[in-house]
């Protein structure tokens, strides 16, 4: 019986981490969008499609950025900015055209992550 134990434990371990099992790699259609009532323009940095970091300074709001990536698990999407004034702007991240992550600030900084799993 323990040795039944042993083996339906492994198999169940061996079945979790296959990319089969879990989706992954997976190729997803990334949108970020910066969004604000009353700022006009912000610098921006985001992860790009090569999982690589892009910064964009004095970018026009609202801003919108969609491209194709291929994600691992645990990999992320990131999205942050930074303005001369606090003043309210709204983060979203999209994956797949669903909404995974926002975030309202009312800061001159502010930056978010979604996780992958």
């Amino acid at each position: 019986m323990l040795l039944t134990f042993g083996l339906f434990i492994s198999s169940c371990s061996k079945e979790d981490s296959s990319p089969i099992a879990s989706g992954y790699p997976k190729n997803v259609t990334i949108v970020y969008k910066v969004i604000s009532t009353s700022v006009a323009s912000a610098s921006i940095t985001y992860k790009n499609e090569t999982a690589g970091m892009t910064t964009l300074a004095d970018v026009t709001l609202p801003f919108t950025k969609s491209f194709v990536r291929t994600v691992n698990k645990n990999d992320d999407a990131s999205l942050g900015f930074s303005l001369n004034q606090a003043g309210p702007i709204k983060l979203e991240i999209l994956v797949d055209g669903s909404s995974v992550k926002t975030q309202d600030f009312n800061t001159g900084t502010g930056a978010m992550v979604y996780l992958f799993q």
